[in-house]
């Protein structure tokens, strides 16, 4: 997407927002919506910029509820007040990372009081993966990453929410050629941190804005074609994590 599409695209968004019934001196931008935030860290963050926007608009059309992301992309950071305001929250990289003390203590802060961090591995095998299990492991000396059990009556639902697929051992869509387990940091018993290893980001991302005649938009990476049916999924897949993180 270019950044004139992208432009054009927050526009529309933002006339959206402002149709809204309530009045301007109560309203509250995240209330009656969905609002997915994507978060800003020490690698390239914004590996594929125009995923998360493209994964709400599928999400909108898919459940037929309010949703918005932040367009032109406008990131968080988990050391700043204002994550609290956001329920569920997306990061994704292809590199190794540290947080810095105050990004580590509101990541942990974040997780405690209820919110949802879905962590991305962009292209599997990248040093991205083995630093977030680092980062894990020091934020939550009590626990680790863990598989997602498709078994479990509780988090197995993360894979399950509203769609449900044909899937391998790991319970991972077999449309996916890399079927590595999810894996989960959990507190309380509660699922709080997903990691994803199969590039999903990838898989939501366009290269031009969605259509009514083609709904899911021009595939930045040609997922697609090399594994048929992948896109659709990896969009009900955003579904089921969202879903599942707002009723657990």
């Amino acid at each position: 997407m270019s950044a004139e599409e992208l432009e054009s695209y927050a526009a529309e968004q933002e006339l959206e927002i402002a149709a809204d019934e309530e009045k301007p001196d109560v309203f509250i931008r995240t209330r009656r919506r969905v609002v997915v935030r994507e978060i800003k860290f020490s690698t390239d963050w914004d590996c594929d910029p125009t995923a998360v926007p493209a994964m709400v608009d599928q999400f909108r059309r898919l459940t037929g509820m309010d949703a918005q992301a932040l367009i032109p992309c406008k990131p968080v950071t988990f050391d700043s007040p204002e994550l609290f305001d956001y329920p569920f929250v997306y990061m994704s990289a292809h590199y190794a990372f540290k947080f810095s003390d105050a990004e580590a203590e509101g990541f942990r802060k974040y997780v405690d009081r209820g919110g949802f961090v879905m962590a991305d591995d962009c292209l599997y095998g990248q040093t991205f993966g083995p630093a977030f299990a680092g980062e894990m492991q020091k934020i939550f000396p009590e626990t680790k990453l863990t598989e997602i059990d498709i078994k479990d009556p509780v988090a197995g639902m993360v894979l399950k929410q509203k769609y449900s697929f044909q899937v391998g051992e790991a319970g991972i869509p077999r449309n996916f050629m890399n079927q590595n387990p999810w894996l989960g940091i959990f507190i309380g018993g509660n699922l709080g941190v997903l990691h994803t290893v199969q590039d999903i980001g990838c898989y939501w991302e366009i290269s031009s804005p969605p259509t009514p005649s083609n709904p899911l938009g021009a595939g930045m990476h040609g997922k697609d074609t090399m594994e048929p049916g992948s896109r659709l999924v990896s969009y009900q897949l955003a579904v089921n994590v969202i879903l599942f993180s707002m009723l657990h």
